[in-house]
């Protein structure tokens, strides 16, 4: 019989034997490949969350944004920088291949329920606009109804403002103060689950109409824009054209606003993300490199105790090639069997953080990847078998006649 088939058998007939180091040398390979699994995972959540979010936004959508602004999160709105006055909006209202520009108003603000106050974000829309923002899923209603024309006083709540800030819900048809000013609840949104660079935190956000918002704060204007064009298509040529009203209004090579189409903010957030997700798997690799170490002495002392075993092989007629294949094949199968662990505990340990963080209002969205899977499993059985080559070579180049005593 090949002895190469009776690998498995070897291994697991070695693991037992060794006790508890074989156990550690395991948990070394299953803590490395676990560490790199979880991390991958999450980072390509991260990527994936924020990807479908700017597929509901649509690939003919540009953002508009002080500079440095873009791609960046935050519960509060962006304050001390210059606002777009009107000129400057109608302008980009006015080009051919626009077909909507949104441009609503933030400020921050103190917002009262009961005796609790606690500091918020005021956005206001025109209900035309409205609609336009629950088409890019940053907005639904979970109760209540939508803003109308009419609405002054009338204020919908973002979820985790009317459900989780204050001691008792905020409920559709109560009373709540902004600014001093009372204003009724007339809905309430669901749990928008927020990604990196995926658009304002309407969780704790207040919604009120441009009339209302009039009624708290003087001459304010937007600082941010959304715009949409006819088609896809004229996306580039729409973004020149807006860059070209800035530079009228601010001069050439301003340095006031940019302005990114919504397949950049995505680049450049996978970029970043990648570079972080890179590094930490750097460092989760050291787990690795001590489990591969651990491999190369479990290896070593096995040589050792299995010298007249070594000593049989070569009796019968096997060969220092044949000799070091199983050995190397044996560490192998010992990283990959740390391998399969790993990557179980791995996506484990990623579902579990990713169901927390969708819990707590963060969009990560975690999905099993096969190449991942597969990467991983031949990762640990190469660092297994590189940490198991010095040993299975000593093992090669033993003398049959010194083996058969059990002598090294």
């Amino acid at each position: 019989m090949n002895p190469l088939s009776e690998v498995p058998s070897f291994a697991v007939g070695n693991l037992t034997h060794q006790g508890l180091r074989s156990y550690l040398t395991l948990l070394g390979v299953i803590i490395g490949i676990a560490a790199i699994v979880t991390l991958f995972s999450l980072g390509s959540g991260l990527n994936n969350a924020a990807q479908e979010q700017f597929e509901q936004l649509g690939s003919n959508s540009l953002f508009i944004a002080p500079m440095g602004q873009l791609a960046s999160q935050g519960d509060s709105p962006v304050t001390n920088f210059k606002t777009l006055s009107e000129s400057t909006i109608n302008q980009i209202r006015g080009i051919s291949e626009v077909e909507v520009v949104l441009a609503p108003l933030m400020a921050p603000t103190t917002i009262k329920v009961g005796r609790e106050v606690v500091t918020g974000t005021v956005i206001a829309t025109t209900p035309e606009e409205a609609a336009e923002f629950e088409d890019t899923g940053f907005v639904e209603l979970e109760e209540g109804r939508d803003l109308e024309n009419r609405d002054v006083f009338s204020v919908i709540v973002g979820h985790n403002l009317a459900q989780e800030t204050f001691e008792s819900d905020v409920r559709v048809g109560e009373k709540i103060k902004i600014e001093g000013k009372s204003f009724k609840v007339i809905g309430v949104t669901k749990a928008s689950a927020q990604s990196f660079g995926g658009g304002p935190n309407t969780n704790n956000t207040v919604f009120i109409t441009k009339k209302g918002f009039d009624q708290l704060f003087e001459d304010t204007d937007p600082v941010f824009l959304l715009v949409k064009t006819e088609s896809k298509d004229d996306v580039d040529l729409v973004k020149r054209k807006v860059e070209r009203i800035f530079e009228s209004v601010y001069g050439r090579d301003q340095k006031v606003y940019e302005v990114a189409t919504s397949q950049q903010l995505l680049d450049q957030i996978g970029q970043f993300l990648g570079i972080i997700q890179l590094v930490l798997v750097g460092i989760a690799s050291i787990s690795l490199l001590v489990g591969g170490i651990g491999i190369m002495n479990t290896m070593i002392m096995s040589v050792l105790e299995r010298t007249s075993e070594i000593g049989v092989m070569k009796a019968v007629g096997a060969t220092n090639t044949l000799v070091l294949s199983v050995f190397l094949a044996e560490a192998g199968f010992i990283g990959l069997v740390g391998g399969v662990f790993g990557v179980i505990a791995g996506y484990g340990l990623a579902f579990l953080v990713g169901a927390i963080s969708v819990a707590s209002g963060l969009a990560l969205k975690v999905e099993v990847d096969i190449s991942l899977i597969i990467g991983s499993l031949l990762f640990a059985m190469i660092v297994g078998m590189i940490s198991g080559y010095i040993p299975a070579r000593r093992a090669a180049k033993m003398d049959p006649v010194i083996a058969l005593r059990g002598i090294e």
